[in-house]
């Protein structure tokens, strides 16, 4: 029987992608060994790549700013490469200087208040006593709801020596976690260096990186599958830049109203907790919770009113956020429906942790957007037209006969 080209084709595709098949399944220790050895030694230019995709935000607003016409004869400011070199080096300026006031002034702050803490659970206990104790007079007036309750009120000089070990133990363990995942993320000074050296490099001739890697899948891929590979790139890189931009403007803003409406309110832990509230906001949805839960945590044991008052304040400021704030900060806004943004930030925080709760929603985005440009494309070459699964409007009601219309 003779065989067609095709159908030779695909047993040719058949017989190799076995082949593949089995070698993965007998070698598969030693392939994810491979696998786990090439990407630590890829991992600084990783690395590299996500510190140069982040210091392109700021880099991209210099070069608008330096671009700007200025004079009679309306000439940019600074114009070619110049432009871009003196904007990168802006860029570096402006992140060196966050993380050194960070370190300087963010932290110690974060120290004094750890140490503060356990001074302020102790002055909080009497409060705390006077407060069950008149709750226990007011409860004796009821014999049968003090049976019930009487053994689930907690013991407060238990709860709070309990929670200073915790502090005492758990404090520096974080700390060190924290050091050491720093550490192990960029390993050595050598590791840093070509990390830094490689995004450098990237941000100064991204063109020319992207004008070889076009000639390359071109010269060995179909033209189809490299256009829409490279529509694909694009909108990736769109869709990131954006939300790396709108996550991070409003964080900023909403971290500086948090810390002058705490001034001014004359909230303590101002700084810490406007930081942690900076940080947090660049996680959705989870973000303002978890702030606000630690924000009322700290105040409670400093002044439990005062709690509450932050708690409300905290409320106020995220409608003025939602509001005020989003609309005019976003310009470009995520192609994703606020359902699918809880659930790709929970599914992303539960596999990844904190790198998936970031990252989850553009992804998902992304994945959305192709998902329904197949859908639709896919609709249409069967001749599906959008009516046909458009939701159907409820038919009206019969209407009712009176008494004198029956005939």
């Amino acid at each position: 029987m003779q065989l067609s080209r095709d159908t030779k084709r695909f047993l040719v595709k058949l017989s190799a992608f076995t082949v593949l098949l089995v070698l993965l399944v007998r070698h598969f220790s030693s392939i994810g060994a491979w696998i786990g050895n090439m990407f630590a030694a890829l991992s600084p230019f990783i690395i590299g790549a996500c510190v140069a995709f982040l210091i392109s935000v700021p880099m991209r607003l210099f070069t608008r700013l330096l671009s700007h016409p200025v004079g009679r004869d309306r000439h940019p400011l600074v114009g070619g490469k110049a432009r871009r070199l003196l904007s990168l080096l802006l860029a570096i300026l402006l992140v060196v200087m966050l993380i050194a006031l960070f370190i300087m002034i963010v932290m110690p702050q974060l120290i004094d208040t750890m140490s503060s803490l356990a001074g302020s659970v102790m002055r909080f206990v009497p409060v705390a006593q006077d407060w069950i104790a008149s709750f226990r007079v007011w409860l004796a007036q009821y014999p049968e709801a003090q049976s019930i309750i009487e053994p689930y009120i907690p013991d407060v000089n238990q709860m709070a020596s309990s929670f200073i070990t915790f502090v005492q133990k758990y404090a520096g363990l974080i700390a060190g976690t924290a050091v050491s995942s720093v550490s192990s993320l960029f390993g050595s000074a050598t590791d840093v260096i070509i990390s830094f050296v490689f995004a450098v490099y990237v941000l100064l001739e991204k063109e020319s990186l992207s004008r070889q890697c076009k000639k390359l899948i071109y010269a060995f891929l179909p033209k189809s599958f490299c256009d829409e590979t490279l529509r694909v790139a694009s909108m990736t890189h769109k869709t990131f830049f954006s939300y790396v931009t709108i996550q991070c403007t409003e964080a900023v803003i909403l971290g500086v109203l948090c810390f002058v409406g705490m001034l001014i309110l004359r909230f303590p832990y101002a700084l810490v907790i406007s930081v942690i509230m900076t940080f947090c906001a660049l996680i959705p949805i989870y973000g303002a919770i978890i702030s606000c839960v630690v924000g009322a945590f700290l105040i409670l044991f400093q002044n439990p009113m005062q709690a509450i008052g932050f708690v409300v304040f905290i409320l106020i400021l995220q409608q003025i956020e939602t509001n005020l704030i989003y609309p005019r900060v976003v310009s470009t806004s995520i192609n994703l429906p606020s359902m699918w943004v809880l659930l790709a930030v929970t599914v992303g925080g539960g596999l990844f942790g904190v790198v998936g709760m970031l990252t989850a929603v553009p992804i998902t985005s992304i994945v959305y957007t192709l998902l329904g440009e197949i859908t639709g494309k896919r609709l249409s070459a069967r001749g599906i037209a959008p009516a046909d699964y458009a939701p159907r409007a409820e038919e009206p009601a019969a209407p009712r006969l009176g008494k004198g219309k029956h005939r």
